[in-house]
C-alpha cells in the first residue's frame, strides 16, 4: 500500500460532483495522494440513476487508490459499532466501515462531516 495516502469521505465527492469549488480545489491539494474505501464507492453508485452517471463515478475512481474491505477493517468498524452506538449516538454502516478503514491503515480521512467521526478514537483527518 502506498504511503502517505488520505482517504475521501463520500461527501467530498458528492461535492465536487456537484461543482462545488472548495471540493474540487481540495481534492486537487490531495491528488496522487487520494484513496477511497470501497463503500465510498458503493454510497456514490446507489445514488447514480443513470449510465452516464455510474460511467462518471466510475471514471473518477479510476485515478483514486481503492482500499478493499478486510477482516481487520470488519472487525474494528464491528468494534466501532458496538462501541458507538447507543440510545443517544448513531452511526451508520458505511461510516463505521469509513473510519475503520481509516483507522486500520492509519491514513486520515478528509470529511466534510467531522461530526460524523469526530467521537470515534483513533481516527484521524486531513
Amino acid at each position: 500500500m502506498a504511503k502517505d495516502l488520505i482517504i475521501i469521505d463520500s461527501c467530498v465527492l458528492i461535492k465536487a460532483f456537484r461543482k462545488d469549488v472548495q471540493a474540487i480545489n481540495d481534492l486537487k491539494v490531495i491528488s496522487g495522494y487520494t484513496a477511497y474505501s470501497v463503500i465510498t464507492q458503493l454510497e456514490l453508485l446507489i445514488g447514480a440513476n443513470t449510465i452516464s452517471k455510474k460511467e462518471a463515478i466510475n471514471k473518477i475512481f479510476e485515478s483514486y487508490y481503492g482500499i478493499p474491505l478486510s477482516l481487520a477493517i470488519s472487525e474494528k468498524a464491528i468494534q466501532i459499532m458496538q462501541t458507538y452506538v447507543t440510545g443517544q449516538q448513531i452511526i451508520s454502516v458505511p461510516d463505521c466501515l469509513i473510519a475503520a478503514t481509516s483507522i486500520i491503515t492509519g491514513y486520515p480521512l478528509l470529511t466534510y462531516n467531522k461530526k460524523d467521526f469526530d467521537f470515534i478514537e483513533g481516527i484521524s483527518f486531513y
